[in-house]
């Protein structure tokens, strides 16, 4: 009899889930238009729109660092028709920063994580160090002299120099920026003495000449560069960090719907054609079922909330 009874009841959201898509499906970009996390919506939007045979929009819903276009979608009808492309900072950062109307957890169906992308460790080409530990050295000969910046406060990128100062014992004052273009052009003119940025931004500059890469965040070397060593190996036991874009949707959406966006959403990250992408951009091509990928956000709020509690860093 309950075998009867839980048929019946998963009847309607299959029967929801396999006539969905009827209309045009919404995904939420919570930043301004141009960045990176835009384009990867694009791209998946693109792919889901040739699969469903319905429109998938994307829109940009900027404010508050992602908080609010995150929200927002967090507060929306649970019936698949409105998705996130939203990033780490809004699910694994910001909510443990400031008071934010969702849980990272708890108020989402974690769909997708296509990929992730690790930092590289650059500096500017006219000072000395060219390696980590040429870094350190030099770094401890001038301390209370060395800046750090970072495309903004509690960002990745923030958090990446907070987190290897305190690994390897580097005296740095933090300089936030507003985006990676603004302090990618100051560490070039030599305004900072070191940046973690995102492999896929800083990349150009490193293979141009503009900029030094002296370690990368990943546990393993990039098959992109496979000559630059990881932090890790170079002496900060145990240091990796990355950022990465993932959709999500409404919690209680049903898994029907999620499993199908998954499936084909993984489907096209792992397709040669767009591994090649991801990882010629710097990228590592992820493949992680709604689970997993649930798992890794919790992972990613442990991890950066023990740097956010011990360096006591608070959002401005």
């Amino acid at each position: 009899m309950l075998r009867f009874i839980l048929a019946a009841l998963l009847l309607p959201s299959l029967a929801l889930a396999q006539s969905w898509p009827e209309r045009p499906v919404r995904i939420i970009v919570p930043f301004p238009p141009g960045g990176g996390t835009e384009a990867v919506a694009r791209l998946v939007a693109a792919h889901y729109q040739e699969v469903f045979g319905q429109p998938f929009v994307v829109e940009s819903r900027s404010g508050a660092s992602g908080m609010l276009g995150t929200e927002l979608v967090s507060r929306a009808a649970p019936d698949g028709y409105t998705l996130s492309m939203t990033a780490s900072g809004p699910l694994s950062i910001l909510p443990q920063m400031l008071q934010a109307g969702y849980d990272p957890i708890r108020s989402f169906e974690h769909v997708l994580l296509p990929s992730v992308t690790p930092l590289m460790m650059v500096v500017p080409t006219n000072r000395p160090p060219n390696t980590m530990q040429e870094f350190v050295a030099w770094a401890g000969t001038r301390r209370g002299q060395i800046n750090y910046c970072s495309i903004g406060v509690a960002s990745p990128s923030h958090l990446s120099g907070e987190l290897f100062a305190r690994a390897m014992n580097v005296e740095m004052t933090h300089i936030p920026h507003r985006g990676s273009g603004p302090a990618l052009l100051d560490t070039m003119a030599g305004h900072c003495d070191v940046l973690f940025d995102s492999s896929s931004s800083s990349g150009p500059h490193i293979r141009g000449g503009r900029l030094k890469a002296l370690g990368i965040t990943t546990r393993g070397r990039h098959p992109s560069w496979p000559e630059l060593p990881t932090i890790a190996e170079q002496g900060a036991t145990g240091y990796a960090t990355q950022t990465w874009s993932g959709l999500v949707a409404p919690a209680g959406t049903p898994a029907a719907i999620v499993q199908r966006l998954n499936a084909e959403g993984r489907r096209f990250a792992t397709s040669p054609r767009e591994q090649e992408r991801i990882v010629t951009q710097g990228g590592v091509v992820v493949d992680f079922s709604p689970v997993q990928f649930r798992e890794f956000l919790q992972a990613e709020i442990t991890a950066w909330g023990e740097v956010i509690r011990a360096g006591n860093i608070r959002a401005e």
